[in-house]
């Protein structure tokens, strides 16, 4: 029985090994990529933000394009909405308060679906001092290989999240809550 018990976990350890060697860190590139949200001017017209991508990497399993985890930094004492007085009100108390809070995470924590074209990516994104789950749709927009012979593949991923959630209620007849997010990003092989 203990012969038996010992050989169930070195084989427990082995396959644990062998997943985790197979295991690839793809990096994104932040000069490829786009961080943006579309927020609702007096409920209305939609104004269109980006906030850039400082880094991020995407964890795959070997001979799979979907992700086993997803993490991300973003900066959003840089964004921009085409418009330097509403990007200052933008950094400011009002919303993401950057001398404050000056990083924005995001960290995985359930990437479900077997089609690449159509998975699910479940998150905690960190922004404004809290932390809260967010749903992204996501698929491969396209893989292949650089003129130079790097490997990369593109993603997009999209979701909705409701702004007051991380405290920022400032300006609600101004600003709609639902803030959509729309990502392209670019991962370049190991």
């Amino acid at each position: 029985m203990k012969r038996l018990a010992a050989l169930s976990l070195a084989f427990s350890v082995a396959t644990t090994a062998i997943a985790l060697a197979a295991t690839e860190t793809w990096s994104v590139d932040p000069n490829h990529s786009t961080a943006q949200f579309t927020a609702r001017h007096f409920g209305i017209v939609p104004v269109i933000g980006t906030i850039p991508i400082k880094s991020a990497v995407v964890k795959l399993p070997s001979g799979s394009q979907i992700p086993i985890e997803v993490s991300a930094e973003l900066d959003p004492s840089n964004v921009d909405t085409h418009n330097g007085t509403r990007d200052n009100d933008i950094r400011s108390g009002h919303y993401f308060d950057v001398a404050t809070y000056p990083n924005m995470t995001f960290q995985s924590t359930k990437i479900t679906g077997t089609d690449p074209k159509h998975f699910t990516i479940v998150g905690n994104l960190t922004m404004h001092g809290q932390t809260h789950p967010v749903t992204l749709s996501a698929g491969v927009v396209g893989a292949g290989k650089t003129p130079r012979g790097r490997s990369v593949i593109a993603y997009a991923a999209t979701g909705t999240i409701e702004r007051s959630q991380w405290g920022m209620g400032f300006g609600p007849v101004i600003v709609g809550n639902s803030i959509d997010i729309s990502l392209n990003v670019e991962a370049d092989s190991p």
